[in-house]
């Protein structure tokens, strides 16, 4: 038990928390069997369970949080104190209790009100200790972007949908919230990244201790991510071919040789970015967010006008626009109203298959893995996807398809060579796996939806689908037929 100490007095004492203490003392008693008594499946089982005990205890501050910042509301009200900031002075107190430091503390208090006053659902599942504070953060931080009637709908979908954050990293948590998020926050998020444009810069630090000069850089999305790519990729076609540096030094090599280019000296980098969108943000003005890869989600307007290569003016988002109610501003509000109104049809969500008979991976197919998995395919690992494996083994009858095929980071597709470690594809849609990683505890990994947030099929549409291809059978037909059909 931690002691607390008397401001002053040079005294301590102990919290008088008797069935606390009696309760640590027998799990303590218990784990300390397991250290000297247990087997390997018993210690990942205990890791688990003490995993699940301590973001039981991690909710339980969360809500000694917020009590303690509403008193603190409470008592700036009552004395008129403070009246620009009523919480000031909350998150300090709870980040010095935490031992933590003053940075984010106020984002950490946000989550916690959020929490406890709009995701009832997510609240009940982290006090059963099903998430780690990290992944809590990481779901609850994008949801600071909207209102909180958009909050307690996604916490909605929640309840409906109890495992859509299996198996996720919080990487992985934080992209599938901001789907729903940047839907409801385009503009404000297209008018961001646009302005993130105006203040890109490069910046030469030296460093006599180290005796190198470090490079910090602000670029575009595209630049910036064109640029990763072509370093990442040029730097594993080097190392294939022996090259005796590592990946990390091949590019720093690179990046170095582009910077003595002339201005005027052309070189042409052909680099292809992974862009996923439904066909109605493309062409009817949905705002389903899009996927960018190496990114995460943008706003579906962001999309289009990378697709088109057109920047389209919108400087004031529509609260900035709902404040300053001019003429031109309240046409724009209304336009884009009819629009949300008029294309709101669901539609696929789920990536198509490819296969391939040879034992290595096509090139075509390792894209489509990577773009389909977005990170690595090991429970709560957030890396990025390195390589491209079998989970049947192609010696064992594994076939070299999409569906028999994940994405991982280096080190778990090494770690996955380990005695005892087994994969099966288990389920026949939505490209889902079984971990069992060498103990009694199995784990299921899924690919993230192509478009959306949740996995979900829509039967109807594949039926009412059959009209195009009528469509196209009346074409072919001869004119004097499609005449008399009229």
């Amino acid at each position: 038990m931690s002691e607390a100490k008397t401001p002053g007095s040079g005294l301590s004492f102990q919290a008088d928390q008797p069935d606390l203490e009696v309760q640590l003392i027998q799990l303590q008693k218990t784990l300390s069997w397991i250290q000297d008594h247990g087997n390997k499946e018993d210690c990942a089982q205990a890791i688990e369970s003490i995993e699940g005990v301590i973001s039981s205890l991690n909710c339980s501050q969360a809500g000694l949080a917020h009590q303690l910042e509403k008193d603190v509301l409470r008592e700036n009200e009552e004395r008129g104190t403070n009246l620009d900031d009523q919480v000031r002075g909350a998150a300090s107190r709870v980040a010095i209790a935490r031992k933590r430091s003053q940075h984010g503390s106020r984002n950490y208090m946000t989550n916690c009100r959020i929490l406890f006053e709009d995701t009832p659902n997510i609240l009940a599942a982290y006090s059963r200790g099903e998430f780690t504070e990290a992944q809590i953060q990481a779901m609850l931080t994008p949801l600071q972007d909207v209102p909180p009637l958009r909050r307690a709908e996604f916490d909605s979908v929640y309840g409906q949908h109890p495992d859509m954050f299996e198996s996720m990293g919080p990487k992985r948590i934080k992209e599938t919230v901001a789907n729903y998020t940047v839907k409801y926050a385009s503009d404000r998020e297209d008018k961001k990244l646009k302005e993130a444009n105006e203040h890109r810069y490069v910046r030469f630090r030296t460093d006599r201790e180290a005796g190198c000069v470090f490079v910090q850089a602000r670029l575009p999305i595209v630049g910036g991510l064109g640029l990763q790519m072509s370093l990442r990729q040029q730097s594993y076609k080097i190392k294939s071919k022996g090259d005796p540096r590592n990946r990390t030094q091949i590019q720093a090599d690179l990046l170095s040789r582009c910077m003595f280019i002339d201005e005027n000296g052309e070189e042409t980098i052909n680099v292809q970015l992974g862009l996923i969108m439904t066909d109605k943000a493309l062409f009817m003005g949905d705002r389903e967010p899009a996927y960018l890869e190496g990114y995460g989600y943008i706003p579906a307007q962001t999309a289009r006008e990378l697709i088109s290569g057109q920047s389209i003016p919108n400087e004031m988002t529509f609260e900035e626009m709902d404040a300053n109610l001019t003429p031109e501003n309240i046409e724009r509000i209304e336009v884009v109203t009819e629009i949300m109104r008029l294309y709101t049809a669901p539609g696929d969500q789920e990536l198509i298959a490819m296969d391939s008979k040879a034992r290595f991976f096509p090139p075509k197919l390792k894209k489509f893995i990577r773009i389909r998995d977005r990170h690595c395919r090991t429970p709560f690992c957030d890396g990025l996807v390195e390589e491209t494996d079998h989970v049947t083994q192609f010696a064992r009858g594994g076939k070299t398809n999409a569906s028999n095929s994940l994405g991982r980071c280096e080190i778990c597709n090494k770690a996955k060579q380990a005695t005892g470690w087994y994969e099966y594809s288990a389920f026949n849609d939505r490209h889902s796996i079984l971990i069992c990683p060498g103990s009694s505890m199995s784990y299921r990994s899924t690919a993230p939806p192509a478009t959306g947030y949740l996995h979900e099929s829509f039967p109807q549409l594949m039926c009412e689908s059959q009209w195009f291809n009528y469509f196209k059978e009346r074409l072919h037909r001869p004119v004097e037929l499609r005449l008399v059909e009229a």
